[in-house]
């Protein structure tokens, strides 16, 4: 209850970067998306009531610093705002706000028209920066979507020509003993071996290079496959 207009403006910024960052999250339900639909709602509420009569504001209130101006805007009390422009304040966040929540709603899950969708069903992963350079290739994953509880888990990886002819391949049991030094990890979440497959948890972005003098030497385009042991296929093109 200290400064508590200037902390709701913190929850709404939190609230709102939470909705528009992973709003798609969640297995089951909407989980981020109520959460930050809540939180944005809950913050621009407390902007215009403030701190209660139990808030520290309301002690500080009664001192010579609750008339001043830069209080009642920051910490709690009345706005220093003209009845009609608070009015006006009222109904552009609270028309702002229902859009946000309708908008956000049928962009993550189709939920306002059309047909349902959730991202969390199964797992996506995106492919960057893939190149072959000597005898290396490499590549970096990143997975960007899925069921939040377990991982996605590669049991293939390939390169092949145009004509589809496997040039290079590393099957299941090789990945999951694929060496620790050949993954760089960017975030908490890591790409790492499995006793059966690599895993790859949801959040998690890593580079992954393979070594093999069969790379050696081939030049042309070539595609890159990764296979998930659910039999999804992500492909990307090396020039």
């Amino acid at each position: 209850g200290l400064f508590t207009r200037l902390m709701s403006i913190g929850v709404f910024m939190l609230a709102t970067g939470i909705l528009l960052g992973s709003g798609w999250l969640g297995t089951t339900c909407l989980d981020e998306w109520q959460i930050g639909v809540l939180g944005v709602a809950a913050g621009f509420t407390i902007f215009l009531t403030g701190g209660g009569r139990f808030a520290l504001d309301a002690v500080l209130a009664k001192k010579a610093i609750g008339s001043k101006k830069w209080f009642q805007i920051f910490n709690s009390g009345t706005l220093p705002l003209k009845t009609g422009n608070l009015k006006k304040l009222v109904l552009i966040g609270s028309i702002g706000i229902f859009s946000l929540t309708l908008f956000t709603n049928q962009y993550f899950h189709g939920g306002v028209y059309g047909e349902l969708h959730n991202l969390s069903v199964r797992p996506h992963v995106t492919i960057t920066k893939a190149q072959l350079v000597n005898d290396e290739l490499s590549f970096t994953v990143f997975r960007d979507e899925g069921a939040d509880v377990y991982g996605s888990f590669l049991i293939g990886v390939q390169l092949l020509d145009k004509e589809g002819n496997i040039l290079f391949e590393r099957n299941q049991n090789e990945l999951a003993k694929m060496a620790v030094s050949d993954i760089t990890n960017d975030y908490v979440a890591k790409v790492k071996p499995g006793k059966h497959s690599l895993i790859l948890p949801l959040g998690a972005r890593a580079k992954l290079q393979f070594k093999d003098m069969d790379l050696m030497n081939l030049e042309g385009d070539f595609t890159l496959k990764l296979i998930d042991i659910s039999g999804i296929e992500w492909k990307v093109e090396i020039k």
